[in-house]
């Protein structure tokens, strides 16, 4: 009897067991994506075209013709045209010494050259027709005419040099005196500047010196003028390395209205390199350490690995991977999956826009 009751607890237990047993269900990964909501993605559609590798450059902007104004004669300035700002045309007077002594002197110089050469014409009469150069030369020597000649010259410059004309057409800049000041010969008046013709001095990393020659264009953002962008061309190049790894060059501007020698600009120099497909940057994340860009076809999103060549900063070369057309997803594609299921939330963006 003892026996049996054993035995049948035993049997009571195992059934007790069996109702305490916990049954697992099999999620099935592919119905879940299909129940999952599509993500929504933004895309641009890869383009094969010629590459833009951009330079970046900053230096200052510059006149091509900037010339510095000074005095050759001294004495008070008794006139003064100009102000800084002002546009002036060649040859216009800007300025003006005391020049009375001057005046005085050219009037004594002409008075002595007329007396020398009566002097001349009586000589040449009394020899007649028949007179040679060496004659001429004598007669010349014998009156005086040859240095009232040197002389009269030297007082017609001494006056003109108390008369200061624009050597250019320009910009008056830096004006360094008033009217009424005592000068002195070799002091400056101020700079002229062609504002029709600048430049930006710049300067590059000499890493990027091989990318660089004449004639490529640029865009160039002045400090000041944040809103604006100027065209530029590359126009010189300076073949050395400064002692901070920098090459000088130099950006021929395009378009002036608005622009000032000494603005601080920046400058992207667009370098065209062979033709690859082009996406833009954002398209391309890194998957177990390799490039990866998602395309969307037929409404999931396909994990591409894919070989990149040069980043300019806003796009970058698709060496192997994609075709040309493929539409590539630029959002949301972090945490993407292989055949993940995706909205397009606007128009496709062409790569071509920089």
């Amino acid at each position: 009897m003892k026996r049996l009751f054993l035995i049948s607890t035993c049997f009571l237990f195992c059934l007790a067991c069996k109702k305490q047993e916990v049954v697992v269900e099999q999620i099935d990964q592919a119905t879940l994506r299909k129940e999952a909501q599509p993500t929504e993605v933004r895309v641009a559609t890869a383009e094969y075209r010629p590459f833009e590798f951009l330079v970046s450059a900053t230096g200052t902007i510059e006149s091509e013709n900037e010339l510095e104004i000074i005095f050759e004669g001294s004495g008070y300035l008794e006139e003064l045209g100009i102000e800084n700002g002002q546009k002036v045309k060649k040859g216009q007077v800007i300025g003006r010494l005391q020049n009375e002594k001057e005046k005085f002197a050219l009037e004594k110089a002409t008075v002595a050259f007329d007396k020398s050469y009566l002097n001349f014409r009586n000589d040449s009469i009394s020899r007649g027709s028949n007179i040679t150069k060496d004659v001429i030369n004598t007669f010349e020597l014998n009156s005086g005419l040859k240095d009232a000649r040197i002389n009269l010259r030297e007082a017609q410059i001494s006056l003109e040099n108390t008369i200061i004309r624009a050597p250019s057409d320009g910009i008056i800049v830096d004006l360094a005196t008033k009217k009424g000041s005592l000068i002195s010969a070799g002091k400056k008046l101020c700079d002229i500047y062609d504002g029709q013709n600048l430049t930006l001095t710049a300067k590059i990393l000499e890493t990027d010196f091989g990318y660089i020659k004449p004639g490529l264009v640029a865009d160039v953002f002045p400090l000041a003028r944040r809103d604006q962008s100027f065209v530029a061309k590359v126009d010189e190049i300076n073949p050395r390395v400064d002692e901070f790894g920098m090459v000088q060059i130099e950006l021929k501007l395009n378009q002036t209205e608005g622009l000032l020698p000494g603005m601080n600009a920046n400058a992207i120099v667009r370098v065209p390199q062979a033709k690859h497909i082009i996406v833009p940057r954002e398209a391309v994340v890194i998957k177990q350490g390799k490039s990866v860009i998602f395309t969307v076809v037929n409404g999931t999103a396909q994990w591409k690995y894919v070989e990149i060549g040069l980043d300019n900063g806003t796009d970058v070369e698709v060496l192997d991977g994609l075709q040309d057309g493929d539409q590539v997803v630029l959002t949301n594609n972090i945490q993407l999956a292989h055949d993940a299921k995706v909205s397009i939330a606007s128009q496709d963006v062409s790569t071509s826009k920089q």
